[in-house]
């Protein structure tokens, strides 16, 4: 087939009118016959087509065979209340092993902590009893030393002669009072100081009579601890001091004495009756303040009252009287105008007195007073220990006193 192809091709284009009619012929043949095969193949090929497509639309249009499928739901298969019984009692297992392995860990951590403990008390009892027989053979060599030393006291003392002295040995155990122990932690010695500053400025008077009877109040508010033991956990920012304070015109300084001492604590407030003294910011007793003297005004009004009453008295002048060639004194009669310029120059004069005498008695009571202002540094110091909390402070002062 292939080498008649060739030829056909060679014919075709490499030869020309020199072929004869065989080859022709030849050509033709193959032509058709080429052309039958492919109208043969191309008509089986239909076919089969056809008969595909038959069959695919014999397949669509067979009716459908209905098939029904028996579907069972979990609640009829399965057992819920044994599958929830067994959830259960397997993390009931679960957490019983759990249990079980912490109680071992447990007993073997306590098991681990008492060997420690006995160890560690076996070796201090071991030390113990070392110190307790060092301690024995200390106490043993002292003993020997004491009686040694003894002795030779003993015969110091027998070669030596001694003269008896007359006076008897008095004993005074059954009048001395030891004070008791008190504990830092709520008690607060003698000798205790804190720092603070006044809270607003003070005017106290000079007067002799201020430190018992018109003592100015005066408050103190509390910064720092002093010399507070540590072991009393107060809150030494959160108290305050309340004090009286007179006025001390020969030093210019004012005296300031405590009384009370109130602290927070808690929610809660603790008052104590305290007794101290305040020292000021140059560190001597008392604050040193400005005086300021009031009585000036006065002492001018009673030098006006006594002038007044000088010049009055001395305005009124004295009788006239005529002595006569008998001796006898005469007394010239005074007229109406005389007697009320008199008069009025008397009433002048006892009023200046009077005036004067008022005014002398206000110069007195309005003595000297001293300014302090506000803000000043202080240190407070506690002359008597007390509790904290006490209230009965101040009387025992005064029964310490009488």
């Amino acid at each position: 087939m292939i080498e008649q192809l060739k030829e056909i091709i060679g014919a075709t284009f490499g030869r020309g009118e020199n072929d004869n009619n065989k080859a022709i012929s030849a050509r033709q043949k193959l032509i058709l016959k080429l052309v039958i095969g492919t109208i043969v193949l191309i008509g089986f090929g239909l076919v089969i087509l056809v008969q595909e497509k038959n069959k695919t639309y014999a397949k669509k249009n067979e009716p459908i065979e209905m098939t029904t499928t028996k579907i069972e739901l979990p609640d009829t298969t399965i057992d819920t209340e044994k599958r929830w019984r067994e959830h259960f009692e397997n993390i009931m297992a679960v957490q019983k092993e759990e249990i079980n392995e912490r109680l071992k860990t447990m007993e073997s951590a306590q098991d681990q902590l008492v060997a420690k403990a006995n160890s560690a008390i076996e070796q201090e009892l071991s030390k113990t009893k070392e110190k307790l027989k060092a301690a024995q053979e200390e106490l043993t060599s002292a003993s020997l030393d004491l009686r040694r030393v003894a002795g030779e006291e003993q015969e110091r003392l027998a070669s030596v002669p001694t003269h008896h002295n007359a006076m008897s040995v008095q004993e005074f155990e059954q009048e001395i009072e030891f004070d008791r122990p008190k504990s830092a932690a709520n008690y607060i010695p003698e000798g205790t100081y804190f720092t603070g500053y006044l809270l607003g400025g003070v005017v106290v008077s000079t007067a002799i009579s201020t430190p018992d009877e018109n003592a100015t109040p005066v408050s103190i508010r509390l910064t720092g601890r002093g010399n507070l033991n540590k072991a009393n956990k107060t809150d030494i920012a959160k108290c305050s001091i309340m004090g009286s304070a007179y006025g001390d015109l020969s030093s210019e300084r004012a005296i300031i004495r405590l009384e009370k001492l109130v602290c927070e604590r808690d929610g809660l407030y603790e008052t104590s009756k305290i007794a101290g003294q305040i020292f000021g910011p140059d560190g001597y007793n008392g604050i040193k303040g400005t005086v300021v003297s009031t009585s000036s005004k006065h002492i001018k009004n009673a030098m006006v009252g006594g002038l007044i009453s000088g010049l009055s008295g001395s305005a009124k002048g004295q009788e006239g009287g005529v002595i006569s060639g008998s001796g006898l004194i005469s007394t010239k009669k005074k007229g109406m105008g005389d007697m009320l310029s008199q008069g009025a120059l008397t009433g002048t004069s006892n009023a200046g007195e009077k005036l004067a005498d008022y005014y002398l008695r206000q110069a007195e009571a309005m003595s000297p007073v001293l300014t302090i202002p506000s803000g000043v540094r202080v240190n407070a110091q506690i002359t008597k220990g007390f509790f904290v909390g006490e209230i009965n402070t101040h009387q025992k002062i005064k029964q310490a006193k009488q």
